[in-house]
């Protein structure tokens, strides 16, 4: 899910039909809701591409409302015969823009597993696990990446994103600032800092996309593994990265928990790692985060339990944190933490 500036917003998802002309295997579907929640028009078939199966898949929203939808395919109109990374570009209205198109241009291997940032004025970025790559990475899966303008041209050509190469790199995320530049975070099956097992790296970039400074473990507590991260940027104050760890500096001894650093505009960290969970009963893990209205950041992930009502099974839990300090954390559905003043 992604969400203009004006509040409205749009879904996708993996759907094992289609409302379109897809029924081969799976499809990417989505819906455009409203500020208020209200769906608009009705649920639409994003790929044309309908020959085997479509999954992954994520959207971004620039400030006019306009969008991207970027998946896995298992085939692609383009050059790829295998697992491609595919895009599609909208209008504010839900009209496409153009045609579908595949991003990655290296096509041995899978390539899989995308993420997207999408700038307020419509430029966008999109990173990829790659088995393989054009550049120096050939060791096992690579992450890459490629810039595209507001009109959806390619902004050079396809690039690596990391520069330690040894074994895994796999599971990307990208945020974006209001200028362009943008942060690339992932996981490494090893590590050039102190974490020899799966370690959280990223690498920032700036608005041409070039690196800025050297790639660095984001992670400070290294024993068991650190996985499956997520990048948020506030344009005026830095960034934070969220992972799931199985262990933790805090009060976190019961299973995987939800980590997270502060880095300041300039990639410094700001303050140590902290445990974001407070919930600690069963395991917490696959987390989410995004900056909400107020220049606060929101994180949510999955839950074996809950703080709340919900005990059946899991749940989805949430807290809202500014540079280290809590407000009141959440469940799905309960609005009123979103009235709390962080200070």
């Amino acid at each position: 899910m992604s969400v203009a500036l004006s509040g409205d917003f749009v879904v996708t998802w993996r759907g094992y039909s289609s409302f379109g002309n897809d029924n081969d295997v799976t499809s990417i579907q989505a819906q455009r809701y409203s500020s208020d929640g209200s769906a608009v028009g009705s649920q639409f078939q994003v790929n044309t591409y309908t020959s085997n199966s479509q999954w992954g898949s994520e959207v971004g929203l620039a400030s006019d409302g306009s969008f991207v939808v970027v998946w896995t395919s298992a085939g692609s109109f383009g050059t790829d015969p295998e697992r491609s990374i595919e895009g599609q570009r909208f209008a504010a209205n839900g009209v496409p823009v153009g045609s579908q198109f595949q991003v990655n241009t290296y096509t041995p291997g899978h390539q899989q597993g995308g993420a997207l940032a999408v700038v307020p004025d419509g430029s966008f970025v999109v990173v990829w696990q790659s088995d393989g790559s054009p550049g120096s990475d050939t060791s096992q899966a690579s992450i890459q990446g490629r810039r595209y303008s507001s009109a959806g041209s390619p902004l050079g050509d396809q690039f690596q994103v990391n520069t330690y190469t040894t074994t895994k790199q796999w599971g990307p995320a990208v945020a974006a600032g209001p200028d362009g530049s943008f942060v690339v975070a992932w996981n490494s099956k090893e590590s050039d800092g102190p974490d020899n097992v799966d370690s959280v790296q990223a690498q920032r970039f700036d608005s041409d996309g070039l690196p800025v400074g050297e790639q660095f473990e984001v992670n400070t507590y290294t024993s068991g593994l650190q996985q499956w991260p997520r990048v948020a940027i506030d344009g005026n104050r830095g960034f934070l990265v969220v992972w799931d760890s199985t262990g933790s500096l805090g009060s976190d001894q019961e299973g995987d928990s939800v980590q997270a650093q502060f880095f300041g505009p300039d990639g410094t960290r700001m303050g140590g790692e902290f445990q974001v969970n407070t919930y600690t009963s069963g395991t917490q893990f696959f987390p989410g985060v995004a900056v909400a209205p107020t220049g606060d950041f929101v994180v949510v992930w999955q839950s074996s339990g809950s703080s709340g009502s919900d005990t059946s099974y899991s749940s989805i839990q949430g807290q809202r944190v500014t540079y280290g300090v809590f407000a009141d954390g959440f469940e799905s559905g309960d609005t009123s933490a979103w009235s709390t003043v962080v200070p």
